[in-house]
């Protein structure tokens, strides 16, 4: 095996690894008691989810010493249970980690195939940068990042390049990288690699509605492991599903589907740049996604509840569904159930229900009402903050198409201070949105309009605050939360190296590119070259920064 070149020692910076935020009780008004934002600053894309010996860790473009986009760093947090997070010091950071920090992914190494290893700790392993990708590793678990080979890229792909996703491919004993670039067009390049460090150029899916932040896992059709299929997957979350051999990915769809239906926009948007979570010990696949819109004094932006993905065949074909993680169980306080309930214009066997923030499951049975739904944070003289309506003539909720199921359908609410998702039909439509729910109107309510609807059956779990609990939590071990090597790497048993290498089929390609469109709000970016959106990069920051060291 090559050995890797000596690496640069990070902590150049007097400052490194910075803390600069203030003390928070995560109390503000519009910031979620249970969805993660930064204790401050500029929040955008997810980068690098992975789980690494009892923990989860998730990384995040971020800008922490201002509320609009600037010069990027990668946030930092943890949680011992996906739900309770604690931020942690900055983990790269402009002036002490080479390049562009702009999005990417995360490994851990736990084979030590970069020779990277210096002690007990498996190396976690980061990828980033623009127009040629850079490693930043951490021997530590995680505490601190050190640059590879002083910040040389170990892949430059063709054309403008950013956002590298990589994983491991047990069936071809290989790590894949896959790698956005503008290369005759939009599409992702892929590399395969023995060591993290020599990269292999394999092959190139290209398709005109690929945009950025690729994603690329398997997936078990119907549940059934002998069947697994591959997802690719862009920022605003369309995918596509065919196959991948270690070195192509295949497929005969012809055009993408959504798996989400929020605003899937950089600018003012509700979900963007969603990862999967690499090495998660359950064979799970997991997402988050970046929510644009969240605003607050101190911070912008905020992550998406980590939803379980599946993949299911429907009537209209095979779909990714989405589904909040079940460790949400962790966070209920409270339970009201409701059944065989008749709602009709004067009727809400709701009334005088009250929450602030909760999760609700409510199944109808199809009548003779036209619509009907869910009006949450109501007032008494009726009006409320958002509805969440179904239209049985269009057969939409929330205008979004959903067929009803036996004659039924079933709506499941997230509903927090500064977010709103809504899943239909067991996550076979899921939408995310931002909004700024009035604490001082905490009512609920059924509705129907033109007739009635049958309430089957209702749930509502009242939810508490993940923050607190995440800082104490944050400092016990992780003992007995299972095998350091569980999930990670080469030598893992990882539900999607288990699985054998899937079929080549039809390739769908194109050679359109996309052209930039201008910001549509004071605090959005302005426009990048060959971007949708827009993100040029910035030098570092010359103000003088405050750091507060931070426990770990």
């Amino acid at each position: 095996m090559l050995l890797s070149p000596p690496a640069s020692v990070a902590g150049t910076a007097p400052d490194y690894a910075e803390f600069p935020y203030s003390h928070t009780e995560y109390t503000e008004p519009n910031r979620g008691r249970f969805h993660f934002s930064p204790r401050g600053g500029w929040m955008n894309d997810i980068n690098a989810p992975l789980y690494h010996n009892g923990l989860y860790h998730v990384f995040f473009q971020h800008y922490p010493h201002g509320l609009a986009w600037g010069t990027m760093h990668w946030g930092h947090a943890t949680s011992p249970d996906l739900v309770h997070w604690t931020q942690k010091p900055i983990a790269l950071e402009p002036g002490v980690h080479p390049g562009d920090l702009w999005s990417g992914a995360g490994v851990v190494d736990s084979a030590n195939t970069a020779g990277l290893r210096t002690g007990t700790e498996d190396p976690i392993v980061l990828f980033t940068g623009t127009n040629g990708v850079r490693i930043a590793y951490s021997t530590d678990g995680g505490r601190t990042f050190q640059s590879h080979n002083g910040g040389t890229p170990v892949v430059t792909p063709p054309g403008t390049s950013r956002d590298p996703k990589v994983f491991w491919h047990q069936p071809t004993n290989r790590w894949v990288m896959a790698i956005w670039s503008d290369n005759g067009g939009n599409g992702v390049e892929i590399y395969t690699s023995p060591d993290l460090v020599q990269w292999t150029w394999r092959s190139r899916f290209a398709a005109p509605w690929f945009y950025e932040c690729p994603d690329l896992f398997p997936l078990a059709l119907d549940g059934d492991p002998g069947q697994v299929r591959w997802v690719l997957a862009d920022a605003e979350g369309e995918y596509v599903v065919g196959s991948f051999n270690g070195t192509a990915f295949t497929t005969d769809w012809t055009a993408p589907q959504r798996m989400d239906q929020g605003v899937t926009s950089f600018d003012n948007g509700t979900f963007y740049a969603g990862l999967t979570f690499n090495h998660m010990p359950d064979g799970r696949v997991v997402q988050m996604a970046w929510q644009p819109s969240n605003r607050g004094s101190t911070w912008t932006g905020n992550a998406t509840f980590p939803a379980e993905l599946g993949l299911k065949t429907f009537p209209d074909g095979v779909r990714v569904t989405r589904w909040p993680v079940a460790e949400i169980a962790g966070l209920r306080t409270s339970t009201q159930n409701w059944s065989n309930a008749t709602v009709t214009p004067t009727s809400d066997p709701l009334a005088g229900t009250t929450a602030d923030t909760y999760e609700l499951t409510a199944t109808f049975a199809l009548g003779t009402a036209t619509s009907f739904g869910l009006r949450l944070h109501t007032r008494p003289d009726g009006t409320y903050d958002k509805a969440v309506t179904y239209d049985r003539v269009a057969q939409t909720l929330n205008g979004k198409p959903l067929a009803p199921v036996g004659g039924q359908v079933s709506v499941r609410v997230l509903v927090d201070r500064g977010q709103l998702a809504v899943f239909g039909n067991g996550g076979r439509l899921s939408l995310s949105d931002n909004v700024d729910f009035d604490p001082a109107a905490l009512g609920l309510s059924a509705f129907a309009v033109g007739g009635s609807v049958q309430l089957v059956s209702a749930t509502l779990h009242r939810l508490g605050s993940a923050w607190g609990a995440g800082s104490r939590r944050s400092s016990r071990t992780s003992a007995g939360r299972g095998s350091r090597s569980a999930g990670r790497g080469p030598t893992s048993p990882r539900a999607s190296a288990a699985r054998p290498p899937a079929t080549r089929s039809a390739s769908a390609t194109a050679s359109a590119t996309t052209s930039p469109t201008a910001p549509t709000c004071a605090w959005c970016p302005a426009p990048r070259p060959g971007s949708r959106s827009g993100r040029t990069p910035t030098p570092p920051s010359t103000t003088p920064r405050t750091s507060t060291p931070a426990a770990w």
